[in-house]
């Protein structure tokens, strides 16, 4: 069984291509209608639209409520230690952590799409007709109850985690903007509300995360892999599955990024309490096991079939050359060596090596740096946090004035 050219692929009789709806039962994608099409790249209109519907959700209702706030928007006094307008954390969180998430959420079934649609128009994967009709109803089914599991178990997250800033920001005497005095201001009410929403959705983009790998596990299952040993992408024609699982990693290194401000602008302004920590802790070890999950959740499915064809492949050569070097050991003592079988074994040698250097991952040397420098990245910048805190004040003296 060696690779054959896509244009052999009699997909018209045998091969039927696999293309499941994963948005049934999400609220989410409900707004955006749009997000609902496999398209052949998320439309600029979609990408923009889920920003400014973030954005307006959040980051606008906050800022009004916070200029209505009878607390000063960036001056440091009294019991305030952190104006809204220096809360760096808050800023990010809801003008790039939460749109991102959002647009990623609402693209992710066009990425889905996409990714198996280019790889079966290649021909890297073919599945039979038969099979086709039973693997979509069964994934639509069930994307439909992740759907509804991920939207009220982020409705739980959400409520805990508005609760414990609650807890932590307004029982506690911090200095934070969304109370004074131990009393909540109503941007204090704005701001759970916030952290309600942004919290929901991290749960819902990680669930469907990991269904999406379950499903690609499925579709190799009952899929033919023809890996394509020169294919440019260097992946064997497998680098769109690659990019879907550098694509889930770029959401949560985004997050990461919001663990390391809200723990750099904790410290630096904020009396911070135990309880502060042991959310920054918790999200800090949540982000560094779920990360590899769900950048290598659906690459492994493909790993198992890569490795399993190349094996296949290396041990029908193995088992030719074997023959046909039996074959020519009884032909050595009468000479009977022709120059076809000097040409035979060379083919045979030619298309081994050719075999052995058959990618065993869908994804090369550049996607994984990419995932490692995104992976890492958030990790790097908590390790500086102590590092900047006591290095600033000795190369800027006037920083303490500034913060006080």
């Amino acid at each position: 069984m060696l690779p054959v050219p896509a244009s052999e692929i009699d997909s018209a009789a045998t091969v039927e291509r696999f293309h499941a709806d994963t948005t049934r039962g999400s609220l989410l994608h409900r707004l955006a209608p749009s997000s609902r099409h496999d398209r052949a790249t998320p439309s600029l209109s979609l990408i923009s639209g889920a920003y400014l519907l973030a954005m307006t959700a959040t980051f606008v209702p906050l800022l009004v409520a916070a200029w209505l706030s009878p607390l000063p928007l960036i001056e440091v006094s009294g019991a305030l230690k952190l104006p809204f307008l220096r809360d760096w954390n808050v800023a990010f969180m809801f003008l790039v952590s939460f749109p991102t998430l959002m647009a990623l959420t609402l693209s992710d079934q066009q990425a889905l799409g996409r990714s198996l649609r280019r790889v079966q128009d290649d021909g890297v994967v073919s599945i039979a007709a038969g099979p086709v009709a039973g693997l979509i109803t069964r994934w639509e089914e069930a994307f439909r109850r992740v759907n509804y599991v991920g939207q009220g178990l982020g409705a739980l997250v959400g409520l805990a985690l508005a609760v414990a800033n609650y807890r932590t920001y307004v029982q506690e005497p911090v200095g934070f903007w969304i109370a004074t005095g131990g009393t909540l201001l109503p941007v204090g009410y704005v701001y759970l509300v916030c952290i309600w929403m942004f919290y929901t959705l991290i749960p819902v983009y990680v669930l469907r995360s990991v269904a999406i790998s379950f499903l690609m596990r499925d579709v190799v299952a009952h899929a033919e892999l023809r890996i394509l040993p020169l294919h440019p992408d260097r992946c064997g024609g497998l680098r769109p599955v690659g990019r879907l699982g550098l694509r889930n990693q770029y959401g949560l290194s985004v997050f990461g990024v919001n663990v390391v401000l809200l723990a750099a602008v904790s410290t630096i302004y904020l009396k911070v309490p135990p309880s502060l920590y042991y959310m920054i802790a918790a999200a800090s070890v949540a982000y560094v096991f779920v990360g590899p999950i769900v950048f290598m959740g659906p690459l492994l499915a493909f790993r198992g079939g890569m490795l399993r064809l190349k094996t296949e492949l290396m041990s029908e050569v193995a088992q030719r050359l074997r023959r046909e070097l039996t074959r020519i050991r009884t032909q050595i003592t009468s000479g009977e060596i022709s120059r076809e079988d000097e040409e035979l074994l060379d083919r045979l040698r030619k298309i081994g090596a050719v075999i052995d250097e058959l990618p065993v991952w869908p994804f090369d040397a550049s996607t994984l740096r990419r995932f490692l420098t995104a992976y890492v990245l958030p990790a790097l910048g908590a390790a500086c946090v102590p590092l900047l805190k006591w290095l600033f004040p000795i190369l800027f003296p006037q920083f303490n004035t500034w913060l006080t």
